[in-house]
C-alpha cells in the first residue's frame, strides 16, 4: 500500500520542523503551507518528480528567515546550514539551498562561495519549487504569478543588495520556470 503524499515521513518531518522554526513567524508559516500544498498538486500531476523531495523542500524553503536561524544572512543558505545539521536528505538540502535561482543573487551576499559547494539541484523538481514559491504569497486573496515578482522586486530593490541587472535575470529565470510547468500540467 502506497502511502499518501502528505503522510510520507520525511514530508510529516518538515511540515513539524517547519511549524516548530516558523511559528513565532504566521505569515512565513501560511507561505511554507501555500507552497507545499501546491507544490504536491504540482508534483502529483508532472510526471518524474520526486513529489516527496519537493512537498519536504517547500515546507523548509525559508527556515532560514526565522531569526534564531540566521548565520550568513542569506536565507537559503541559512536554511540549508540547519538542515545538513540535522542529517536531513541531501537532495532537499540542496533544493532549499538554491531554491528561487539563489546562486544569482548570494555573491552579493557574500556568500557565493558557501552556496557554490552545495550541488545545484535542476530540472523539474527545482521548477516546481519554485512555481509553488511563486503562487504560494501571503495575502487572501492569494497574489498572482505577477504581483509576486513585483512585490519582491520592490522589497530587493528597497534593500538595495542585488544590482537590478541580476535582479531581472533572477525574475527572468523564475518566470521560465513557472512557465515551464505551467505547460506541463
Amino acid at each position: 500500500m502506497r502511502v499518501p503524499l502528505n503522510e510520507a515521513p520525511v514530508v510529516s518531518r518538515a511540515r513539524a520542523r517547519a511549524a516548530e522554526i516558523l511559528s513565532g513567524e504566521p505569515e512565513l508559516h501560511e507561505h511554507a503551507s501555500r507552497t507545499a500544498r501546491r507544490a504536491a498538486e504540482l508534483a502529483q500531476r508532472i510526471p518524474g518528480s520526486r513529489a516527496t523531495d519537493v512537498v519536504a523542500a517547500a515546507w523548509l524553503h525559508d527556515i532560514g528567515y526565522a531569526t534564531p536561524l540566521r548565520r550568513t544572512g542569506f536565507h537559503p543558505l541559512d536554511g540549508a546550514l540547519l538542515l545538513m545539521g540535522e542529517d536531513w536528505p541531501e537532495r532537499i538540502v540542496r533544493l532549499v539551498a538554491h531554491h528561487s535561482h539563489a546562486a544569482l543573487e548570494a555573491p552579493f551576499y557574500g556568500v557565493g562561495h558557501h552556496l557554490g559547494v552545495i550541488e545545484v539541484v535542476t530540472g523539474i523538481d527545482a521548477d516546481i519549487l519554485t512555481s509553488a514559491d511563486l503562487g504560494g504569497g501571503a495575502g487572501d486573496p492569494t497574489p498572482s504569478v505577477a504581483e509576486r515578482l513585483e512585490a519582491m522586486r520592490i522589497e530587493e530593490e528597497r534593500a538595495g543588495i542585488v544590482p537590478a541587472d541580476v535582479r531581472s535575470e533572477r525574475y527572468a529565470a523564475l518566470l521560465a520556470a513557472h512557465q515551464r510547468v505551467e505547460g506541463l500540467v
